[in-house]
């Protein structure tokens, strides 16, 4: 072996005999999607939809979601399964809190989930009932997704706020944070409140920007605060970054573009914790082609640079779909969630496999 050329002047005189550069590594290695938790026999719960995935400290996967009759305005319910072999099987549907036409707020919808510095799991809810009102619910589990506790949300609650989404996470010094979009009647706009007790209560929400975004995922990486926020019209991800713990926002409009033609919903961002600093990003396209793309960047630049792996996830346009989610396993590797189905009717979560190098 020490005579053979660099690889690069392999890669080198191979583009300048064929016109092709060939790719020295694989960018991302995926298994192919299975049905992780298949769509519920009884219509009132069968529509699955919007998961969102933690690893617990004990190495258990806890998966929630939403089990109603169809989007949106399905009666849907926050649903809990658990995993403790990495994602091969989950249990069945647990229904933490039920909502339908009989009850306050109607439909529940987005969700935001998290490990705390303690272990335990923190879950929080949306429901809503139209424009007209709107709250959030929470729980806390500290054995690993089995039994769940309430939590106190009043801070955000009754049209405070409107929809939480994305990774509950810990601030140095501030404790947890939590990201929503407000919704009517409140108004417009991204919040971010924080809870100095593991999630067992939360602060007043803190607004980031008045601008009429939504589904707001962020993290704190390279001693900052990094946002990735939902525009339809933008058909793209805006960029939100705060250097003083959240003081002020320095604000990157179309940071993460796809397909121009297509809208993106459902921002996803995450740290590699074996490899600090390194974020990974998922962008949902819904449009013609229905598809999930796979980015990295360094969180430890001054500027974040978003660079595309690879294309994850396709199914038929004609499918109701989208809001992956990824947790690690450990070793490189990582459990990817989504859902696909019908829009009113049957909808499972989809599970995939993939090791990042």
């Amino acid at each position: 072996m020490r005579n053979c050329p660099p690889l690069i002047i392999v890669l080198a005189l191979i583009g300048f005999f064929t016109g092709v550069i060939p790719r020295a590594t694989t960018a991302a290695e995926f298994g192919e999607p299975r049905i992780a938790v298949p769509a519920p026999e009884d219509p009132r719960f069968a529509h699955l939809s919007w998961p969102k995935v933690v690893t617990a400290p004990d190495g258990t996967l806890v998966l929630a979601y939403i089990a109603g009759r169809e989007h949106v305005n399905g009666d849907g319910c926050p649903a809990v399964s658990i995993s403790s072999d990495g994602g091969k099987t989950f249990s069945e549907p647990k229904i933490l809190r039920e909502f339908d036409k009989s009850t306050k707020y109607q439909h529940g919808a987005n969700l935001a989930m998290g490990v705390t510095d303690d272990g335990a799991i923190v879950l929080m809810v949306m429901a809503f009932t139209n424009d007209e009102r709107n709250s959030i619910f929470g729980w806390r589990s500290e054995d690993s997704g089995k039994s769940w506790t309430t939590v106190d949300t009043s801070s955000l609650a009754d049209s405070k706020t409107g929809s939480v989404f994305g990774l509950i996470f810990s601030v140095p010094g501030k404790g947890l944070a939590v990201t929503g979009h407000y919704r009517k009647p409140k108004g417009s706009g991204i919040w971010m409140a924080f809870s100095p007790d593991h999630g067992k209560t939360w602060g007043d929400p803190q607004t980031i920007t008045n601008e009429g975004y939504f589904e707001p995922t962020f993290l704190y990486a390279g001693n900052k605060l990094i946002g990735l926020i939902r525009e339809n019209k933008a058909h793209a991800y805006h960029e939100y970054i705060s250097d003083d713990l959240g003081e002020s926002w320095q604000a990157e409009k179309s940071a993460l573009q796809g397909d121009a033609s297509a809208t993106h919903p459902s921002p996803f961002l995450i740290e590699d914790p074996e490899h600090p600093g390194q974020l990974y990003a998922l962008q949902t396209q819904r449009g013609k082609n229905n598809q999930v793309h796979l980015w990295k960047a360094d969180a430890n630049r001054d500027d974040l640079e978003w660079e595309h792996l690879d294309k994850v996830i396709e199914v038929p346009a004609d499918q109701d779909f989208g809001y992956p989610w990824m947790t690690p396993l450990g070793d490189g590797k990582w459990f990817l969630v989504y859902y696909a189905g019908k829009k009113v009717g049957a909808n499972s979560i989809y599970g995939i496999e993939l090791s990042l190098p």
